[in-house]
């Protein structure tokens, strides 16, 4: 499978104003495919599934594949659960967490493991010991996460964890619609189908570059100011804010 090519980008964790993005759902998947190359993408909320399955249902007027998820948080760190159409209990263990996505024919992804500000209870058990994840019945690990805020915390998942026969990905981990694509998943031939497949197969990689420093800014001072109501469709005309 040496030869196989990568040739499919996804972005598969992003969030909208649903938890705690500053985009609305139709933000998101406006700005997607008017300025990023993507074969398919997730929309993964914390905990809640509703800005998903609106963007699931507005399948037709998009280019790319789009899959139902969330962000799941566990007792010990956050999964990414995609394929899902009915919400995963928080605050259950790791183990727990995947067998209720499994329950489901999910496919659950353990996010930004070695960022020490999101699980700093858990960064040093999966540091040491990355084998304990194969128990878990994990599906893939995420070592590029745009978004991860600690210096060389994702070379430090990549380095960790090149020795798990687990699939790597990457993922935006994005909070705005100019961050989508920050962080991607190449994975081998171009539908949601394939990508299924490439987890199956071991058959993906983990690409991307952090966000910029006027990325986290901007998140900061808007977070200041009053934020958009939680609302799945708002026009995206004024959606893409200017990054250097």
């Amino acid at each position: 499978m040496q030869n196989v090519k990568l040739n499919g980008r996804a972005d598969l964790h992003m969030h909208t104003t649903m938890s705690d993005g500053h985009g609305t759902a139709q933000q998101m998947l406006d700005y997607a495919a008017q300025y990023c190359d993507l074969d398919v993408i997730a929309i993964t909320d914390h905990d809640v599934l509703d800005a998903s399955l609106w963007a699931v249902s507005q399948q037709e007027r998009y280019p790319f594949a789009i899959i139902p998820g969330m962000e799941v948080t566990s007792a010990e760190g956050h999964v990414v659960a995609l394929w899902v159409t009915e919400p995963i209990p928080t605050k259950l263990s790791l183990a727990e967490t995947v067998a209720a996505i499994h329950e489901q024919d999910g496919i659950a992804i353990l996010a930004h493991p070695l960022e020490p500000t999101v699980a700093p209870r858990t960064f040093w058990r999966y540091f040491r010991h990355p084998e304990v994840l194969i128990n878990t019945g994990i599906d893939a690990i995420e070592v590029m996460s745009a978004g991860s805020f600690t210096p060389g915390s994702n070379w430090l998942a990549r380095e960790v964890y090149r020795h798990i026969p687990l699939p790597m990905v990457g993922g935006s981990n994005a909070h705005m619609p100019a961050s989508i694509g920050s962080g991607l998943t190449r994975f081998n031939g171009h539908t949601a189908a394939d990508l299924c497949y490439s987890f199956e197969m071991g058959l993906t990689a983990a690409e991307g570059n952090p966000w910029q420093i006027t990325t986290y800014l901007r998140l900061f001072t808007t977070s200041l100011l009053k934020k958009p109501s939680a609302s799945l469709g708002a026009s995206a005309r004024s959606a893409r804010p200017t990054l250097s």
